[in-house]
């Protein structure tokens, strides 16, 4: 049993806490040892095609024996590996970027390294053909665009992968854009607009959970400054046992010249006491 109210303390605690510590050394270090799992899957992907690929490109008696790779650990390696990291990985993108951001990031990462694993394992481990263009050494039998494709795999599949990897980078880095554009959105709001009380008309569940939170999407009623009554939809992420129910009272902030830009309406779900706080750190 406790003498401090639970409530008192978590707002001594929220006035306490400073800016999110970016991720250090240790945090990268451990991207990087996923990105190289994941570099090591592809390489065994590039070991295990050694054979399949070669019959698309060379004769019978050209081909390596079709036999279990020898490096075939590494796809196992590599895959389970790189999973059980990939939730630190994630944590550590996702606090450099942003949610949404570091999930982008967090995939980029990851086909990256692979591109890389399969571009090195196809260099090393595939059977380079006697002679470019044809099946055999006398010339007999030439390629065709199964053959071009097969013996070229080691460069378009990597390349389409790095690709995929890039997109997905410069979407992780459009949505960092985005996520600061909101946060600063929030703090001028919470700093410069006026707050009033609200009610939640609606709740949602997206069918979306991060970290086992669920993103609910709800409706919340306020009265502007005008008198006029408006309606604000937001879409948050709860803890399990704290999610917004219809009937529970909220704060709301809007700037008094724009009160029916939803974009720069903040929503918070704690007491009055709670939203002062909030006003005092965007504040600073």
């Amino acid at each position: 049993m406790s003498t401090v109210d639970p409530a008192i303390a978590r707002r001594r605690q929220r006035l306490q806490a400073g800016a999110p510590a970016r991720p250090g050394w240790r945090a990268w270090l451990l991207v990087a040892a996923c990105a190289g799992l994941w570099a090591m899957f592809g390489y065994g992907v590039g070991d295990v095609a050694t054979y399949p690929i070669a019959t698309g490109y060379l004769a019978p008696e050209l081909q390596p024996p079709n036999e279990v790779p020898g490096l075939l650990w590494m796809l196992f390696v590599g895959v389970f590996g790189a999973m059980i990291l990939g939730f630190g990985v994630d944590a550590v993108l996702s606090a450099a970027l942003g949610g949404v951001g570091g999930t982008l990031a967090t995939f980029a990462v990851n086909l990256a390294a692979i591109a890389l694993g399969l571009w090195r394992g196809a260099a090393d481990r595939w059977v380079a053909p006697p002679r470019p263009g044809f099946f055999d050494p006398a010339a007999a039998l030439p390629w065709g665009a199964g053959g071009w494709l097969s013996w070229t795999a080691q460069y378009w599949a990597p390349a389409l992968l790095a690709t995929l990897a890039a997109l997905l980078a410069w979407a992780a880095l459009a949505a960092r854009r985005r996520h600061l554009r909101q946060q600063r959105r929030m703090r001028e709001t919470l700093a410069q607009g006026q707050r009033t009380t609200g009610l939640v008309t609606e709740t949602q569940h997206t069918g979306v959970e991060v970290d086992n939170e669920p993103r609910i999407r709800f409706v919340a009623r306020f009265t502007d400054h005008l008198g006029a009554e408006r309606w604000v939809t937001k879409t948050g992420q709860f803890d399990a046992s704290r999610v917004p129910r219809v009937g529970d009272e909220v704060q709301v902030w809007f700037l008094r010249e724009a009160p029916g830009d939803e974009d720069r309406i903040v929503v918070g779900f704690g007491s009055a006491e709670d939203a002062q706080i909030e006003e005092r750190l965007a504040a600073q």
